[in-house]
C-alpha cells in the first residue's frame, strides 16, 4: 500500500508538473487592422509566443502567403505554431512575434492606380508595421524586424526589403515567384508573347491539385491578374521587380537586408531558375546571399521544412539586444 501510495504520489507530481508548464502557451489570434492605404481593414493571424513581454519588446517577423492563399494559410497548412512553439521551446530561437497578413492575389505591390488589387506594398510596409507597433509591445527597430515568404510570398519577401531595406534585418524567400526582367526588346509584346510567359510552367501549370494538398497554383490569365496593369504591363512589371530593386540598392550604396532564398529542386513551376539568377546577380559582385536547394517540390511539406532554416536564418540576424 505504501509503495502503491509513493507511486501515486509521484505521478501526480509529475502530472502537476507537466499540467502547471502547460498553463502558459503561445496564443494564435485572428485580428484586422485598419489600412489607409486600402481604405478597409487588413486581416492577420498573428502568433505570440509564451512568456513575458522582453525588454525592449519582442522581434517581429512578417510570414506572408503565396498565390491563392490567404491570412491563415501558414496556420492551417503549414503548422506554423507548432513549428514556432518547438523551436522557440529548445532554444533554437528567441520568442519572437509572428504576423501573417492576408493580401489576396495582389503580389505585395501598389496597384490602386492601374485598377489591380490595391496598394498592398503600402498596406504592409506602413500600415500594418505602425498597427502592429501601435497594439503589441514590439521591437520598431530594423534590427528587431524580418520579412519572410512562400512563392508569392517569396517575391513579396525579397521585393519589399529591397523597395525598403531601411525596414528589415532580413529576408527570406521559399520558392520565391521571381523572373528577371522582361528584355527591352520584348515589351511592346503581347504579354503571351513574352519570353517571361512562354518560358515557364508557372502560367501554364494545369494541375488540378487543391491548395491545401500542398500545390500553390499560378494566377489565372493575364497571369498576374491586375497586379501590373490590364493587360500586363511589362514595364511597370521590370519597375517593380526585384532584380531592378536591386540594382537601385547597390547604385544607391543602400545597406542590404540579409538574404536567404530556397527552393525546391523539384518544383513544379521551374522556380529554381529564377532564385538562380538572384544568386549569381548577389555573388557576380561577391555579396552575401544564402541559397539552397532542397529536395522536393512546390508543396507545403518542403515549406513546412525549409521555414524552420529560414527562422534559423533570421535568429542570427536580429540587431540589438537579444530578448531576455
Amino acid at each position: 500500500m505504501k509503495r502503491a501510495f509513493c507511486i501515486a504520489a509521484i505521478a501526480a507530481s509529475i502530472v502537476s508538473g507537466v499540467t502547471g508548464g502547460a498553463m502558459a502557451a503561445s496564443q494564435m489570434s485572428a485580428e484586422r487592422f485598419d489600412s489607409p492605404a486600402l481604405s478597409a481593414a487588413l486581416p492577420a493571424i498573428v502568433y505570440q509566443p509564451d512568456g513575458p513581454t522582453p525588454t525592449g519588446g519582442w522581434p517581429v517577423l512578417y510570414l506572408l502567403h503565396g498565390h491563392g492563399g490567404d491570412e491563415t494559410s501558414w496556420r492551417d497548412l503549414g503548422d506554423i505554431q507548432a513549428t514556432l512553439d518547438r523551436m522557440i521551446g529548445s532554444g533554437e530561437i528567441d520568442p519572437v512575434m509572428v504576423v501573417m497578413p492576408g493580401v489576396g492575389d495582389s503580389w505585395y505591390v501598389d496597384s490602386a492606380d492601374v485598377g489591380g488589387p490595391g496598394n498592398y506594398e503600402t498596406a504592409i510596409t506602413r500600415d500594418l508595421r505602425q498597427a502592429v507597433e501601435a497594439r503589441y509591445q514590439v521591437r520598431k527597430d530594423r534590427g528587431g524586424r524580418a520579412i519572410a515568404g512562400l512563392s508569392m510570398g517569396g517575391f513579396g519577401a525579397l521585393r519589399l526589403a529591397l523597395s525598403h531595406p531601411q525596414l528589415y534585418v532580413a529576408s527570406v524567400a521559399l520558392s520565391p515567384g521571381l523572373w528577371q526582367n522582361i528584355p527591352q526588346d520584348q515589351l511592346d509584346l503581347a504579354p503571351e508573347a513574352m519570353a517571361l510567359i512562354i518560358d515557364s510552367t508557372y502560367f501554364h501549370h494545369a494541375d488540378p491539385t487543391d491548395v491545401t494538398e500542398g500545390v500553390d497554383l499560378p494566377p489565372a490569365p493575364p497571369y498576374f491578374g491586375k497586379a501590373y496593369g490590364s493587360p500586363f504591363d511589362g514595364r511597370r512589371y521590370n519597375r517593380l521587380n526585384v532584380f531592378t530593386l536591386l540594382e537601385e540598392r547597390l547604385e544607391a550604396g543602400d545597406t542590404l537586408p540579409a538574404l536567404y532564398v530556397t527552393v525546391g529542386d523539384d518544383d513544379s513551376h521551374k522556380l529554381w531558375r529564377g532564385a538562380i539568377a538572384l544568386y549569381e546577380t548577389m555573388k557576380a559582385d561577391d555579396r552575401p546571399i544564402e541559397f539552397r536547394i532542397t529536395d522536393g517540390d512546390h508543396v507545403w511539406p518542403l515549406w513546412s521544412k525549409t521555414i524552420q532554416d529560414g527562422l534559423r536564418f533570421i535568429q542570427g540576424q536580429w540587431g540589438g539586444s537579444a530578448p531576455h
